[in-house]
C-alpha cells in the first residue's frame, strides 16, 4: 500500500485533574492505554485543584488553556482521566470544537478493538449500550430501541454463559486443579502461562494483550494442573466492565489457588498501588475466599527485589516467590509452592472385584493419580491422591454407594474435609490507605496458616530440578 494511504495515529492530549491527593502516575498510565488504543500521545496537561469546577470540572484558565493547546498541536481528540458530567461534557466541546473521550470509553474502545469471542463481543456491545444511557438527547423512541437491544444482547449472552457453564463443570470434575494466573495489566502473565504449559499464548509488551481467556493443562510430579491465562486487571476497573467480562473473571472464581502475578520491575509506590487494585478487584468479583500465592515477576531487569517482596508480603499477608517467567528463573520454586498450597487428599479403598466394583474403580483412575493397586479374588485395593473438589465429590459417591466398599481411612478422609470447610468461613478483612490517601477494603484472600516456607521450599526445589533444572520450560513432553 502506499505510504500517502496509510491511516495516520489521531494525536491525542491527556489531561486530568487532581484533587488533595499527588499526582501519581495516572496519566503514565492513561499514556499506555491511549497508545493501545492507536492514539498518539501529544501532550499531558495536568491540573491541581481542592473541587472539579461545575461547568468545565477544569479551572476556566485551564479550559482555555487546553483550548489553545488543541489549536497549536493539531490534536484530534483530548482523553480525560476524571469521569465526567453531561454538563462538563457539553461546555468543554462548545469551548475545544474537539472529541472527549474519559477513561471508560479509551478502555471500552481497548476491549472493543480486541475481543475475539462472540461471548466477549456480546459483553463489550451491551456495556456500550449501558453507557450510553441517560443522555438528554435521547429521545423516548430511541430509549425503547436501545432497551429492547439490550435485554436481546442480555438474552444471547445468557446462552452463551449456559453453554459455558456446562463445559466448565464438566471441567471442575475432570480431576485437574484449576490454578489462575491473575495480576495487574502486563505483569506477564502470558509469559509465565507458556513457559508452564507451551501454550503459545501472545506476549507483548503492550496492556491487555489478553482478553480471552486460554486455558492449558501441565503436569507437576504427576498432578494434572489446568492453568487460566485471565484478562489484566487494572486500577478503578469501570464496574460495566467487570460486568462485561464476567465470564472471563469467573475463571478466577473457580479457582482453587490465584497466582496473583507482579512486575518486580516497578517503582514500589506503584507496586502498592497495583497490589491493592488487583486484590481489590478479586474482592469485587467475590473470590475472597480463594488461596493466594503472591509471584514476583521479572527478577532478572528488577532492582531491590527483596524489598519488594516485604512489602508484597505486608499487603498479601504472603510470602512472595520471586521469579522470571522470560528467564526461567526459579520455576521450579514456584510449583513446589503451588503444590503445597493445593491440598492433597489420600484415600485407602478396598472395592470389590465385580464388574460394578470394577466401574468405579475405572471411574477413580479417571479423575485422580492413583498411587498402589493390588487385585485380590474377591476384592481391588487401591490407594489414591487428588484434590479437594474431586475428593468431595468421590467421598460422596463412596458412602452413598450400595457397594460393599471398605473405606479404609473414611473419618480421617471425612475429618480432613471438614476441617477444609470450616476454614472457608469468616469475613476478616483489613483496611489499607495509600500515600495518596486513598482508603482500599482488603479482605482475607489468603488462608490463615501461614506456613514457614524457607527449608521445606529449599528440599521441594531440589527434587523439582532433579527434573526440571532451575531454568526448565515446563510442559514439554
Amino acid at each position: 500500500m502506499p505510504s500517502q494511504y496509510k491511516t495516520k495515529k489521531k494525536k491525542a492530549i491527556l489531561t486530568e485533574v487532581v484533587f488533595n491527593r499527588r499526582e501519581g502516575d495516572h496519566l503514565a498510565e492513561l499514556s499506555e492505554l491511549a497508545h493501545v488504543a492507536g492514539y498518539e500521545v501529544v501532550d499531558r496537561i495536568t491540573q491541581k485543584l481542592d473541587a472539579p469546577t461545575a461547568p468545565y470540572l477544569f479551572g476556566k484558565g485551564k479550559a482555555k488553556e487546553i483550548k489553545g493547546r488543541i489549536k497549536e498541536l493539531e490534536a484530534d481528540v483530548v482523553i480525560i482521566e476524571n469521569k465526567i458530567d453531561a454538563i462538563q461534557r457539553k461546555n468543554l466541546q462548545a469551548m475545544w470544537h474537539a472529541p472527549i473521550i474519559d477513561r471508560f470509553e479509551l478502555i471500552l474502545e481497548i476491549f472493543i478493538n480486541r475481543a475475539g469471542t462472540q461471548e466477549a463481543i456480546t459483553q463489550i456491545r451491551l456495556a456500550a449500550l449501558k453507557k450510553e444511557g441517560g443522555a438528554r438527547s435521547e429521545s423516548h423512541r430511541t430509549v425503547t430501541s436501545r432497551h429492547a437491544l439490550i435485554k436481546k444482547l442480555e438474552k444471547k449472552l445468557d446462552l452463551i454463559r449456559k453453554s459455558k457453564d456446562v463445559r466448565r463443570k464438566r471441567r471442575l470434575l475432570s480431576g485437574f486443579d484449576l490454578v489462575a494466573i491473575a495480576g495487574y495489566t502486563n505483569a506477564g502473565k502470558s509469559t509465565l502461562m507458556n513457559c508452564l504449559t507451551s501454550a503459545g499464548v501472545e506476549v507483548s509488551g503492550r496492556m491487555f494483550t489478553t482478553l480471552d481467556t486460554t486455558t492449558r493443562s501441565f503436569d507437576a510430579l504427576g498432578r494434572k494442573i489446568l492453568i487460566t491465562d485471565t484478562v489484566g486487571l487494572i486500577s478503578r476497573l469501570p464496574h460495566a466492565l467487570i460486568e462485561a467480562f464476567y465470564a472471563t473473571l469467573k475463571e478466577i472464581n473457580e479457582a482453587d489457588l490465584i497466582l496473583l502475578l507482579i512486575d518486580a520491575n516497578d517503582s514500589i509506590e506503584n507496586i502498592k498501588k497495583k497490589v491493592l487494585a488487583s486484590i481489590n478487584t478479586l474482592t469485587a468479583i467475590e473470590a475472597e475466599q480463594i488461596p493466594l500465592l503472591p509471584v514476583l515477576n521479572k527478577i532478572d531487569i528488577a532492582q531491590k527485589v527483596e524489598e519488594k517482596a516485604a512489602v508484597v508480603e505486608t499487603l498479601t499477608g504472603k510470602k512472595a516467590v520471586c521469579i522470571s517467567a522470560k528467564k526461567g528463573l526459579h520455576l521450579d520454586l514456584l510449583v513446589n509452592r503451588i503444590l503445597k498450597i493445593l491440598k492433597t487428599y489420600c484415600f485407602h479403598l478396598i472395592l470389590p472385584n465385580t464388574p460394578e466394583g470394577m466401574s468405579l474403580f475405572s471411574r477413580i483412575h479417571d479423575k485422580t493419580r492413583l498411587t498402589e493397586k493390588t487385585y485380590h479374588p474377591r476384592s481391588i485395593e487401591i490407594r489414591f491422591e487428588t484434590n479437594e473438589r474431586i475428593a468431595r465429590y468421590l467421598f460422596n459417591i463412596i458412602k452413598k454407594s450400595k457397594l460393599p466398599i471398605d473405606f479404609v481411612n473414611c473419618e480421617e478422609i471425612e475429618k480432613q474435609l471438614l476441617k477444609t470447610k470450616e476454614s472457608q468461613t469468616g469475613d476478616n478483612y483489613s483496611v489499607f490507605t495509600t500515600d495518596e490517601g486513598e482508603e482500599f477494603i482488603v479482605f482475607n484472600i489468603i488462608e490463615d496458616d501461614t506456613e514457614k516456607t524457607n527449608a521445606s521450599e529449599k528440599e521441594g526445589a531440589t527434587t523439582l530440578s532433579k527434573k526440571w533444572g532451575s531454568k526448565t520450560t515446563m510442559g514439554e513432553k
